[in-house]
């Protein structure tokens, strides 16, 4: 027993050996410097959660502030539409139920006293304002011109009716888009006035009479589609449109040389004329530097094609069927893009340029049927990336070779080339 304690007391001392002052001193920086650390981070962290309880607190009050508007204009409006209303009942005791019955002062009021972020929601008036009755139409767009963006039809509209004049009196408008709407009459004159307008699609309409000059004053237009209505009448220059892009003219009644002159000729790239009655093809077609697609198909041109449609070396698609066209294809291998080529049922003869006509690596669908084409070399077409051709049976068996045959869907013709002997009208 006493050997154990003695032990013990020798522990003792061994410890109080080792753990002398400096040892003591040394420990004592360790902890405070841990414990200022700590502290340190905690400071930061409690700054970082006082920053973002102060943004949120902000950010909070501002919604507030914005709730309150937005109450405080519903509030005033509904007191306006209270005040119209008695102003309504004691105006000869009469009340009215319908909102075309009221007089046209007052709906003036009611629309200029509601605001316009509510009035003006995406469902709202730019969906609503073509379907209302033209003499509210009137009232929207001059209490509210600079509200409407977008004029579109969204439902089934079944009485004929003038495009509305006062579509005038939207300066902001950058885009009317009103296809299928049984528009009838013309084109307003004063549809110039739309300086913002980007974009005028009135498709599949009954329009007449000739478009207005004012067009050119349409700066900003890009795209301009006027296909299948009764329109008529040369189609006016338009040497102010720098930014148009596309226009679209099938299916009218336009005469005259086709259009070609415009503010940046070579920003066109898409020209659509098909099915009218033009009757020239202008020299200065060859600014149009920039087209991409041509059709002028089925337009009384009765002429040769002029040299200058070789200088568009940009042209993906030709389409000149049913033009009446004379003389020859002999130029056709400068337009090293083109993937579709249509000069069908025409009158173009002599020797058919194969040599040029096989260098177009482009070319996938050739229509070449109903002509008058005599000779020429063998046009070989084996191992192209052609999968769509036409051609006279005759012409075919004798000068044409193609190896991978497929249905002619434009003019329902499987052509009987390379020796084929299968082949029949469908």
């Amino acid at each position: 027993m006493k050997h154990q304690r003695t032990t013990r007391g020798d522990n003792s001392e061994v410890n109080r050996q080792e753990v002398g002052p400096g040892t003591a001193s040394a420990l004592s920086v360790s902890l405070a410097e841990t414990n200022a650390g700590t502290l340190s981070v905690i400071l930061r962290t409690l700054e970082t959660m006082q920053a973002t309880i102060s943004a949120m607190q902000n950010t909070m009050q501002k919604e507030v502030a914005e709730i309150k508007q937005t109450q405080f204009s519903i509030i005033s409006s509904q007191r306006h539409l209270s005040n119209q209303v008695l102003d309504l009942q004691n105006h000869k005791k009469r009340f009215f139920t319908r909102l075309q019955d009221m007089p046209l002062e007052v709906i003036i009021q009611i629309f200029a006293s509601i605001p316009a972020p509510i009035l003006n929601m995406r469902t709202g008036i730019e969906v609503y304002w073509f379907h209302l009755p033209e003499s509210y139409q009137k009232v929207v767009a001059s209490a509210m011109p600079g509200e409407i963006k977008r004029v579109q039809r969204h439902f089934e509209t079944h009485a004929e009716k003038k495009l509305p004049e006062s579509i005038l009196c939207l300066t902001v408008v950058n885009e009317i888009k009103l296809n299928c709407s049984k528009l009838i009459g013309n084109i307003p004159d004063g549809i110039g006035a739309l300086w913002n307008l980007t974009r005028l699609e009135l498709i599949n309409n009954s329009l007449t009479g000739p478009l207005p000059s004012s067009l050119n004053q349409l700066v900003a237009l890009q795209i301009l589609i006027l296909s299948d209505n009764q329109l008529s009448g040369e189609f006016p220059a338009l040497p102010n449109l720098c930014a148009l892009s596309t226009l679209y003219l099938k299916r009218n009644r336009f005469t005259g040389p086709i259009p070609t002159v415009f503010g940046n000729p070579r920003n066109l790239t898409s020209l659509h004329v098909e099915e009218n009655c033009f009757s020239v093809i202008p020299t200065t077609i060859s600014q149009l530097t920039g087209l991409e697609y041509l059709i002028i198909s089925q337009n009384p041109l009765a002429c040769e094609i002029p040299p200058e449609i070789w200088n568009l070396t940009h042209l993906r698609t030709l389409d000149m069927s049913g033009c009446k066209m004379f003389g020859s294809l002999a130029g056709v291998g400068a337009l090293h893009n083109l993937r579709n080529l249509d000069v069908s049922n025409n009158q173009f003869s002599g020797e058919l340029p194969s040599r040029e006509i096989h260098g177009l690596e482009n070319l996938v669908r050739l229509h070449l049927i109903e002509n008058q084409f005599s000779g020429g070399e063998i046009l070989d077409m084996r191992g192209t990336r052609l999968w769509a051709m036409c051609v006279d049976p005759d012409f075919g068996r004798k000068y044409v070779i193609w190896g991978d045959q497929r249905l002619c869907n434009e003019h329902k013709f499987l052509p009987d080339v390379g020796g084929n002997q299968e082949s029949d009208s469908v």
